[in-house]
């Protein structure tokens, strides 16, 4: 592993070099007017900029793409070369699914098996359920900012976006507190709720209603439309892009929480858990097989986000871009 990547950061090395060598000469040869004659090299010369673009994108995608890899495939790595040859990146004994499989069959060291669909079910619930209200209240929120006339909405919405200042960290406690009195530690609501006042996807959401001619809006309101059918009939279909965008974003951050989870849901009872906890308790032996296990539960725990990726993708463009734009 180690020569790979050595190697690998050599090769990179040598062709940015070379790339960077090649642009001097092509912008030289642009000056001089020696190119002219020749299609092709006058098509690399004007598009100069385009092709190191392209390359510096390619590297960076390597890099990205690198540790996933290395993920993905020690994920089919045997614990016996996980013990016995690490750090190859092909192992030699080929590869197999013993880590997915006993991921789901993995015991706790009293003897219980860990209820590993349980921590499925309940991060889908938790990751559902948290998109699903906090798109409804941030849609409406932003609706109210946008449409609605009343008395200090814009010192409420700077007070509201000034919010976003206070780091997630400080919030803890005080959350925990309203959890704890509220009698809903212990359960999935306690994962639930406290997202539900982000700022955040307000912001996004508020951009893109700032798009929707008011015009529309007002002609509505004479026909004698409430604002809650307008909002459900003229301004949801019109932003369903930045809805989608907002719900993964909500989806992710969701799914991928630990810190709270683990504070707010303890140790005392293991179904309630969601997969990223589980992972992590799984993770934290010191083992070779622990390694494996990480992995494959790495992996596993992606590929709800990897889907909902591949399918949103275009509206995540499209949403982002709208965002701000005004008509």
């Amino acid at each position: 592993m180690n020569k790979l990547l050595l190697s690998t950061i050599i090769v990179v090395l040598v062709l940015t070099i070379f790339v960077v060598i090649f642009d001097i000469v092509m912008v030289h040869l642009k000056r001089a007017r020696k190119i002219n004659s020749n299609k092709t090299m006058c098509y690399i010369a004007n598009n100069l900029i385009r092709l190191n673009a392209f390359y510096f994108l390619l590297i960076f995608m390597i890099v990205w793409m690198g540790p996933l890899l290395i993920g993905l495939i020690g994920s089919f790595t045997s614990q016996y070369t996980f013990e016995n040859d690490p750090g190859q990146l092909i192992p030699k004994d080929g590869f197999t699914f013993d880590n997915y499989i006993n991921l789901f069959n993995k015991y706790d060291t009293d003897g219980t098996r860990l209820p590993v669909e349980r921590w499925v079910l309940n991060s889908f619930i938790v990751s559902t359920a948290s998109t699903l209200l906090y798109l409804m209240i941030a849609g409406f929120a932003a609706y109210a900012f946008v449409f609605l006339n009343f008395k200090f909405k814009h010192i409420l919405f700077g007070f509201i976006i000034a919010t976003m200042v206070i780091p997630g960290v400080a919030t803890l406690t005080p959350q925990l507190s309203n959890i704890a009195n509220l009698k809903l530690a212990k359960s999935l609501w306690a994962l639930i709720l406290p997202g539900l006042g982000g700022v955040g996807g307000l912001y996004l959401i508020r951009q893109f209603f700032l798009g929707i001619p008011k015009e529309l809006i007002e002609s509505a309101r004479m026909d004698g439309i409430s604002d809650f059918k307008i909002f459900l009939k003229i301004v949801l279909p019109l932003a369903k892009s930045v809805f989608l965008v907002q719900g993964l974003f909500c989806f992710m951050g969701s799914w991928n929480d630990l810190l709270w989870p683990q504070i707010i849901l303890g140790t005392a009872d293991k179904s309630l858990w969601t997969l990223q906890v589980g992972i992590a308790y799984i993770s934290s032996g010191k083992t070779a097989n622990a390694i494996g296990l990480s992995l494959s539960g790495a992996i596993f725990s992606a590929i709800p986000i990897i889907i909902l990726y591949i399918f949103t993708q275009d509206r995540i463009i499209e949403g982002v871009s709208n965002t701000g734009v005004k008509g």
